[in-house]
């Protein structure tokens, strides 16, 4: 292979390396309460208000549980990269996708993220313009949209020390003002849980659909599960031992963090969307409240900015930051690729698309799926959660293939990404098997015996696998 210094690649930075056990600091309640806050937000509102009376109420709660149980169990599996090896998204799609081929995947992964930025950023900002107004009379939504992103963007780029410890002072009173609001909403329009659920949808939409459009909510974390799961407190022993004994606490926190908030913002939005036909919970709570409950509804406003808050650091900031590092990563630094992204992601103006969100989440899900799907069938079973750590930061080393990209992984991720667009009423699971189907045999078959992959054909050396990681440098 040709190893000239002007042709290698830069691989290594500080921000991407294997996280030592000093850096896993994340016990299981902080990372509980971490993805409560990642789950609370008005995205999910908006989506159930939308669906509805294309499903019914009881429909949209179905799907809403069932997509994302399947989301959460991705979580949990892909999020096992992050805790076996420390290492993020970007840099594990190396192995997948080539040391250039990376960027492809990474790109892909950013872009849902950096536009949920944008729009919740909007979401939150009109929530501040309704309390400024309340209290002044004045209105300026564009220069708060563009202080709230900056506010977001510098808490982001203060690490992940800073949004753990915004998660968990913010997390309780986002989910109590959540209840407070449901029981607001059910008391103004007289609506209780029964005669919710006993109401019927239109049958335009199908339930696969709506699962795939609540799957697509979430499904962009699942790709990034190792960003947060590097950072997750894991005894060494366990780190080393069963799936299970590794991977207990970030099932935990996936399952109970994701699936309580998901279900509480679900119910909110679908009651709120049933009673005032309006999905946007900003104009629901000031109809709610009027102007003759100033404070009560300051509070649900500010209720709204800490649900967005909480969300954009920890979902639509943290993970594009690390795959533009993986771009220059002896350049850039984690808190620049996070104000790059937070900049792009208000330069979008997403807000001009609210009306269709849940059209742009089944786009979300066919950009996404086939992501998913290859990352599962390269590291569990090809490789049988076997890496070579070492070989995943050298230039020209194993994972280069075919000019830095691997063709397998091209090949698979085209056609099992249109199925969507063939089949969205399953998109998600024809995109996710397609991937599967399509990749196995072309990397064990081909590209795995063309550019040898040692990992996929026998277990590599314990010590390459198991290498012990200090601050930064892998040994």
């Amino acid at each position: 292979m040709n190893s000239t210094p002007e042709k290698e690649i830069s691989l290594t930075g500080k921000d991407i390396m294997p996280t030592s056990n000093n850096q896993r600091n994340i016990s299981t309640f902080g990372f509980l309460l971490l993805w409560i806050g990642i789950a609370v937000q008005l995205v999910t509102f908006v989506t159930a208000a939308q669906l509805f009376p294309a499903l019914s109420p009881i429909q949209i709660i179905w799907a809403a549980l069932l997509g994302n149980i399947i989301v959460a169990l991705l979580l949990t599996l892909l999020g096992d990269i992050g805790i076996k090896y420390g290492i993020p998204f970007a840099v594990y799609i190396r192995a997948c996708f080539g040391y250039l081929g990376t960027h492809i995947a990474g790109t892909i992964r950013a872009l849902p993220a950096i536009f949920w930025f944008g729009f919740q950023t909007w979401m939150g900002a009109f929530a501040l313009n309704e309390i400024m107004v309340l209290l002044t009379g004045y209105s300026n939504l564009t220069l708060l949209i563009i202080l709230f992103g900056a506010v977001q963007i510098i808490n982001t780029a203060m690490g992940v020390e800073a949004i753990k410890l915004f998660e968990i002072l913010a997390a309780p009173s986002i989910l109590i003002i959540g209840v407070y609001l449901q029981y607001l909403v059910m008391t103004h329009f007289d609506i209780t849980l029964g005669k919710l659920f006993s109401m019927k949808g239109d049958g335009s939409l199908s339930f696969g659909y709506g699962m795939v459009v609540f799957m697509g909510l979430y499904i962009t974390m699942a790709l990034n599960a190792p960003d947060f799961t590097r950072f997750l407190k894991v005894k060494k022993d366990d780190q080393k031992s069963t799936w299970w004994r590794a991977n207990k606490g970030s099932f935990i926190s996936h399952f109970l963090g994701l699936l309580s908030s998901m279900l509480l913002f679900t119910i909110i939005g679908m009651t709120s969307g049933v009673a005032t036909g309006n999905w946007n919970p900003i104009e629901v709570m000031t109809t709610v409240l009027g102007k003759d409950n100033p404070a009560i509804l300051i509070v649900c406003l500010a209720f709204v900015i800490l649900a967005q808050w909480s969300t954009n650091i920890s979902a639509n900031l943290l993970p594009p930051g690390y795959i533009i590092v993986n771009y220059f990563p002896k350049k850039i630094s984690f808190a620049t690729g996070a104000i790059i992204a937070g900049v792009i992601g208000l330069v979008l103006q997403p807000w001009n698309f609210a009306d269709y969100v849940p059209q742009i989440l089944i786009v979300i899900s066919a950009l996404l799926s086939p992501i998913a799907g290859i990352m599962f069938c390269d590291y569990y079973l090809l490789r049988k959660r076997q890496l070579n750590i070492e070989e995943i930061y050298r230039s020209n080393g194993q994972y280069k293939y075919w000019n830095n990209i691997n063709p397998a992984a091209v090949f698979a991720y085209i056609p099992s990404g249109l199925t969507v667009f063939f089949f969205p009423d399953y998109g998600f699971f024809t995109a996710f098997i397609v991937s599967n189907v399509i990749y196995y045999p072309l990397m064990k078959y081909w590209v795995g015996k063309k550019f040898p992959q040692p990992e996929i054909y026998s277990y590599i050396d314990d010590k390459i696998e198991l290498a012990e990681y200090k601050e930064g440098e892998v040994m």
